[in-house]
């Protein structure tokens, strides 16, 4: 593992922090991306998905796995994940509407997850996807529920059944415009079907590339 100073990285998150856009709203959405990332080992598989608006069905899909050198740390995990991710979505060679990326973006110690990083460096409309809260607390507005950090709302609590997923602002959406385009992100599972489709696909990555380590 390569030697990585938290304290930097944390200064970095606050500073670049500044730069989110929570107010912009895209024009028209046509095309989706999905970002996620798991492990084998110390391998990193990255996976991008691209998909149509507003049926959510699956163009193409790109891989990118490495070896990671950037040790876990909560709350640093752009750092660790966020440039395999970069990978797999130039490999798509698509410039689209929005990006959806597994895990926080507002709704972070520093108010800049790995969505909103994403979205930062890209400068793309972003929203993170999340099944635990990592920073903040739930509030109910007008029977809707939100993630509140820092002061901020920065989260729909989108809320099916017994499921629960955080959908936060990561950077060039706002609130609104998560409330308004996450029914239609939601087919038949619990994740909107960017975010299920690329861990779908990381899992099947996973299982081929683990197979053939033990050879």
């Amino acid at each position: 593992m390569l030697l990585f100073d938290h304290y930097r990285a944390s200064a970095i998150q606050k500073k670049l922090s500044e730069l989110v856009d929570t107010s912009y709203e895209p024009d028209r959405i046509d095309t989706i991306v999905g970002l996620d990332l798991s492990y084998v080992g110390d391998i990193g598989i990255a996976i991008a998905t691209l998909h149509k608006y507003p049926d959510m069905s699956l163009v193409k899909y790109s891989v990118a796995s490495d070896e990671v050198h950037i040790p876990y740390v909560p709350g640093l995990l752009a750092f660790r994940e966020a440039p395999l991710m970069f990978v797999a979505y130039e490999l798509l060679d698509i410039d689209p509407d929005l990006i959806l990326v597994n895990g926080h973006g507002i709704t972070h110690p520093r108010s800049f997850g790995i969505a909103s990083h994403v979205g930062v460096v890209l400068d793309k409309p972003t929203i993170g996807v999340a099944k635990r809260i990592l920073s903040g607390r739930e509030v109910v507005i007008n029977g809707e529920k939100y993630l509140e950090n820092n002061g901020v709302l920065g989260a729909y609590v989108f809320v099916r059944g017994t499921s629960k997923t955080y959908l936060s602002i990561g950077h060039k959406v706002s609130l609104k415009f998560i409330v308004e385009v996450t029914p239609k992100l939601f087919k038949d599972h619990e994740l909107p079907e960017p975010i299920y489709t690329a861990d779908k696909i990381s899992k099947q990555v996973r299982s081929k590339i683990a197979r053939s380590t033990r050879r």
